[in-house]
């Protein structure tokens, strides 16, 4: 029988945690302002959670895609509810930097509107990452919304991909792009290519998360049988990442992050091991992985307001002033402006082709 997740479909905490992990470490990684508070270990380091961002984006993407690729309006569905998810909070936050800043402190518009933010249109359309100079430098929280486009540009294509082969084929084009992304990294690298927010370079983290969706859906997944293996991968794989990063290496090593990252998302799910699951029903992790899309965009907001009250000389005072800044922030965002437009989503929910029962594979086998 043809395994479907559309009917039952529950939410997995656990996969919230591992996105409140993720944004976390995002959020660390933007400390290094604070060199007082001595985090510059996870603050050089933290950049990895846009990684694990990547691969889960990627798991439950293509999840939501197999699971709903025989309903009806797959594609009108499928496309509206990712509007309604970023477009709210992406166009707001480019509204108030491109209009509501320059108007409150018109002395910051050229800044904003400077060579290394430009073209501001590009924004517009999520191709930034491609006609930015360097994204990641772009002013404000501009400078985080290069991984956005990379997700746009995957939800754009990914879905035909989906909908016109078979699963078997799905599997071959997502270990072919996997095996590929090393070389074609190192080849980018040698010709000046900045790899770092280039789509093509970033496309294994979202295809190994494809993979393992496609995996845990196979009729004789038991998932019990693999949870060793990812021990395993993570714990090697985890200080090996961190290792090659030390000698700049990044065309191999966002390989090595990629298999950190998928066995990480495993083993969130399937591992039995009671402490690994306290933290990730962590109270405090789900909800910062409720809020995280806030989290991610609007974080740079108070550390740029905190320069301009120049509390940087408080570094103590600082860094949780504006952690707790970009909390609330994210938590009015979510309940103002991402809730109510997710609401709409029941507008666009899958409906079956077929009579054919739908089973949740993801549900079953937290289960087991």
């Amino acid at each position: 029988m043809k395994r479907r997740a559309i009917a039952n479909m529950k939410k997995i905490p656990q996969l919230d945690a591992v996105r409140g992990l993720a944004v976390l470490l995002v959020l660390l990684h933007n400390t290094n302002v604070y060199p007082a508070w001595h985090l510059g270990f996870i603050s050089d380091n933290g950049w990895m959670g846009v990684d694990l961002f990547f691969v889960l984006s990627g798991f439950l993407i293509t999840g939501i895609l197999l699971d709903t690729k025989h309903s009806e309006g797959y594609f009108k569905n499928f496309y509206a509810r990712r509007c309604l998810r970023i477009w709210p909070l992406y166009y707001s936050a480019l509204l108030f930097m491109f209009v509501i800043v320059p108007i409150l402190r018109p002395s910051e518009a050229p800044v904003i509107f400077a060579p290394r933010s430009s073209p501001w249109w590009a924004y517009l359309f999520y191709l930034q990452n491609f006609l930015v100079p360097v994204p990641t430098l772009a002013t404000g929280l501009l400078g985080v919304t290069w991984s956005l486009a990379i997700e746009e540009q995957f939800y754009l294509c990914w879905p035909l991909v989906v909908r016109f082969c078979t699963e078997v084929q799905l599997r071959k084009i997502a270990i072919f792009v996997i095996c590929i992304s090393p070389a074609l990294r190192f080849y980018l690298v040698l010709h000046g290519v900045n790899i770092y927010s280039n789509t093509f370079c970033r496309l294994d983290g979202l295809m190994a998360g494809a993979l393992l969706a496609i995996f845990v859906r196979s009729a004789n997944f038991v998932p019990s049988k693999f949870v060793t293996g990812a021990w395993i991968v993570f714990l090697v794989s985890a200080p090996l990442a961190l290792a090659i990063e030390t000698f700049h290496a990044r065309w191999i090593g966002f390989s090595v992050i990629v298999a950190a990252s998928i066995s990480f998302v495993y083993l969130a799910q399937f591992s039995t091991q009671r402490w690994l699951r306290a933290i990730l029903t962590n109270r405090f992790l789900v909800n910062t992985g409720t809020i995280s899309y806030g989290v991610y965009v609007l974080e740079k907001i108070p550390l740029d307001v905190a320069k301009i009250l120049h509390l940087e000389r408080h570094p103590f005072l600082a860094l949780p002033l504006t952690t707790a800044a970009t909390y609330a922030l994210a938590t009015l965002s979510w309940r103002l402006l991402e809730k109510p437009f997710l609401a709409l989503k029941r507008f666009f929910d899958a409906k079956t082709a077929s009579p054919e029962p739908a089973v949740d594979v993801l549900v079953t086998a937290t289960q087991v």
